[in-house]
This record gives structure tokens, C-alpha cells and sequence, in this order.
């Protein structure tokens, strides 16, 4: 069985987070960080396939080990999830982290999953029709 990011919530990141009641990312980056790529994803896919896919992107951009990610899971606070997941998207933590990046990293897997789930599709559109441009959509 593979490991999802559904496994990693459960098993590291909400008992990594669980005394402090904050993001995986306050725990583990010394300050704040500006997105450089967003990452529009599924919670679904593989762990090691999302890794090697943004390695991927990283050696095909010739980044550097400082580039930021952002990536919801460690992002988000996974126990105040009602603070980044707002009824308007507009507002949500995905749209501003978007805002911010240089562009979007789409997962796609071999059944191109990600396309089936609303927010992924929402998160191609905003990065192709609505963030300022130039944004890149990888």
C-alpha cells in the first residue's frame, strides 16, 4: 500500500502540530515563507510520486533548495481548517498563496485524478484566467 497525504495528515502532520495547534510548516521552516509554486494536487496520489514530480519541476527550473512550495496539507492548520477553506475561494488560503506564487505545479497522475476533483479544477482556472499575469502553469 501507498502512502497518501490522507496517511501522512493522520499519522505525522496532525500529531506533529497536535500541542501547538498550528500548520506543519510553522513547525518545521525557520520564518515565514512566500510561495514561489503553488501546488494543485489531490490528497489521493502517491507521496513518493508527488515527490519525485516536484523534484522534477525543481531540476526542470534549475531551482535552488530555498524554493517554496505550497503545498495545503502542511500549509493549511490542519485543526482550524474553517480559517483556510472559507465559503468564498476568493478568500480562501489557496487564492492568496496563488496570488503570491510565480506560478502552479498541477500532479497529474496516470488517470489525470486531480482533474476530477473541484478544487483542483479550481485551482487550474484561477491560475490560468484570474491571477495577474505572468503566472506559469507547469
Amino acid at each position: 500500500t501507498e502512502v497518501t497525504l490522507y496517511d501522512l495528515v493522520g499519522r505525522l502532520i496532525k500529531p506533529a502540530t497536535e500541542a501547538r495547534r498550528c500548520s506543519y510548516v510553522e513547525v518545521v521552516a525557520s520564518g515565514a515563507q512566500r510561495p514561489r509554486w503553488f501546488v494543485s494536487h489531490w490528497w489521493g496520489e502517491p507521496v513518493l510520486f508527488f515527490v519525485k514530480c516536484l523534484r522534477q519541476h525543481s531540476r526542470d527550473r534549475i531551482l535552488g533548495e530555498d524554493c517554496a512550495y505550497w503545498v495545503c496539507a502542511y500549509a493549511n492548520n490542519q485543526w482550524q481548517l474553517g480559517d483556510n477553506v472559507t465559503t468564498d475561494p476568493a478568500q480562501s488560503a489557496f487564492r492568496k498563496a496563488m496570488a503570491l506564487a510565480e506560478g502552479t505545479v498541477s500532479i497529474v497522475d496516470g488517470s489525470a485524478t486531480c482533474f476530477t476533483r473541484v478544487w483542483c479544477a479550481y485551482e487550474v482556472f484561477v491560475s490560468l484566467c484570474v491571477v495577474r499575469e505572468p503566472h506559469y502553469l507547469y
